[in-house]
């Protein structure tokens, strides 16, 4: 079984995770697009804004924790974790994640 993922932005839990494939003129372009859905804001598309930044911050911060694996861990095992097992990352890096871990497949 697939290991269990949860994921924020922002610092706000995110319910659904969206991740589909760009289409131009009908065909594949190997590009990702990644939604969310927060309660009380809907559904929105995340750039991939790694690299932009605006008065030194970016423009979203998400994250995604390995709920597998941080149930694994031991109480004080868990008090040393920086950021409680969460991990920033860039919508590319989470498809990757997600994909390493067996969570998704992507050919």
């Amino acid at each position: 079984m697939p290991p269990l993922f949860n994921f924020r932005l922002n610092g706000t839990i995110v319910p659904m995770v969206f991740i589909k494939r760009e289409r131009v003129d009908g065909k594949l372009t190997g590009r990702r697009h990644i939604a969310v859905w927060i309660d009380g804001v809907g559904r929105f598309t995340l750039d991939d804004g790694g690299q932009l930044w605006e008065m030194t911050f970016p423009r979203h911060v998400l994250e995604y924790r390995n709920e597998t694996e941080w149930e694994k861990s031991s109480q004080a095992e868990r008090r040393t974790i920086r950021n409680e097992g969460w991990q920033r990352v860039t919508p590319d890096e989470l498809v990757g994640a997600l994909v390493s871990a067996g969570v998704i497949r992507w050919e």
